[in-house]
């Protein structure tokens, strides 16, 4: 780690440390456009917990780099890689262009109940 941070390092941990981005399930969803929005289940009321996220990228170009493995750290600084063969989107799956999915289901779990999702 270099020093850029040493001034902030409550700005390295939440931009480096906090959240992982990328495909996760259960955790934490991460943190989109708008203010944290807490769900609730339409039968029962009860807050709804994260089940999954599905995210666009792994990680986010230089932004993110502290998340990047280690073993794809050249060919995401390769000048040409082939188009759609970006190393931060090995699924190459995208949910509302580049941005997350997250499916969240009633907590505690009832299987009646239905799920929901938000996408950021």
């Amino acid at each position: 780690m270099d020093s850029s941070y040493a001034d902030y390092p409550q700005e390295f941990y939440d931009e480096n440390l906090a959240a992982a981005p990328g495909w996760k399930v259960g955790g934490w969803p991460p943190w989109g456009r708008t203010d944290s929005i807490r769900l609730y289940c339409t039968v029962c009321d009860a807050r709804m917990a994260p089940l999954l996220t599905i995210a666009s990228f792994e990680w986010n170009g230089d932004e993110l780099r502290s998340w990047m493995p280690y073993e794809d750290q050249a060919a995401a600084s390769a000048p040409g890689h082939r188009a759609g063969q970006s190393p931060a989107q090995p699924t190459k799956v995208e949910a509302g262009g580049t941005d997350n999915m997250q499916l969240y289901v009633c907590r505690p779990p009832s299987p009646e109940h239905p799920h929901t999702d938000l996408i950021q």
